[in-house]
C-alpha cells in the first residue's frame, strides 16, 4: 500500500525543480545568445579597423583644386569655419542645374526656356545652400576623408568615392560629382542611389 502512495515532500521537491530547471536553461540561452552578438560585433569592428588601415596606406591628396579630390577637401575646410562664401567658391551649381534639368526630362524644351530655368535653378540651389550652411555645417573637423577610386560622369564629370572616418571610427561612404571648369576641379553635388543607377536627382 504504502508503495502505491506518493509521498507528498517527493511531489513537491520534483515540482519544486523543474521551474528552476527551466530558469537555468533560460539563463543559459540568454548568456549564449549574449555571447554570439559579442562575438560578432567584435569580428564586425575588427573587419572595420583592417578596412580603414588600408584606407591609411591610401596617398595623401593635396587640398587645391587641382584634382577633384582636392576640391572635395577644399569643401570640407570650409565647414568648421562656417565660411560660407568660401565654400560657395567650391561648389558648382550651374552643372548641377543642368544635370538636374536632363535628368527630370525637361532638356527636350526650347532652348530659351531651359536657359531660363538653368538661370533660375542655379540661383535657387545656391541660395538653398547657403540658407543650409547657416543652420547645419557637417563636422568635418574631427572626420578623416579617403578617397578610393574615380568614375567617369560625362564631359569634363568625374564622380569620386569617398569615405569618412568618423572619431568613433564609424565610416560613412558616399559618391561625389565633380566637374572641371575654367578655375579648376568644383564639388557639384554628392549623388543619390535609384533604381536607374547614380543620379543628381532622385527623382527622374
Amino acid at each position: 500500500m504504502r508503495d502505491l502512495v506518493r509521498s507528498p515532500k517527493a511531489t513537491s521537491d520534483k515540482e519544486n525543480r523543474s521551474p528552476m530547471k527551466l530558469h537555468t536553461i533560460g539563463l543559459l540561452l540568454g548568456a549564449g545568445g549574449l555571447l554570439i552578438f559579442a562575438c560578432r560585433q567584435l569580428a564586425t569592428r575588427r573587419k572595420r579597423e583592417r578596412e580603414i588601415a588600408e584606407f591609411e596606406k591610401l596617398p595623401t591628396v593635396s587640398r587645391d583644386f587641382t584634382t577633384p579630390e582636392g576640391a572635395i577637401l577644399c569643401l570640407e575646410a570650409t565647414y568648421p569655419l562656417k565660411d560660407i562664401e568660401a565654400a560657395v567658391a567650391c561648389r558648382d551649381f550651374a552643372t548641377e542645374a543642368r544635370l538636374w534639368i536632363q535628368e527630370r526630362g525637361q532638356a527636350s524644351l526650347s532652348e530659351e526656356f531651359n536657359q531660363t530655368m538653368l538661370i533660375t535653378l542655379t540661383k535657387t540651389m545656391e541660395q538653398s545652400f547657403r540658407e543650409g550652411m547657416e543652420y547645419t555645417v557637417p563636422d568635418w573637423d574631427k572626420a578623416r576623408s579617403y578617397f578610393l577610386e574615380r568614375t567617369p560622369y560625362g564631359d569634363g564629370l568625374v564622380v569620386v568615392n569617398k569615405v569618412a572616418v568618423g572619431p568613433d571610427r564609424s565610416i560613412f561612404r558616399q559618391r561625389i560629382l565633380t566637374s572641371k571648369t575654367a578655375n579648376g576641379w568644383r564639388v557639384v553635388t554628392p549623388l543619390v542611389k535609384t533604381d536607374d543607377g547614380w543620379r543628381v536627382t532622385s527623382k527622374v
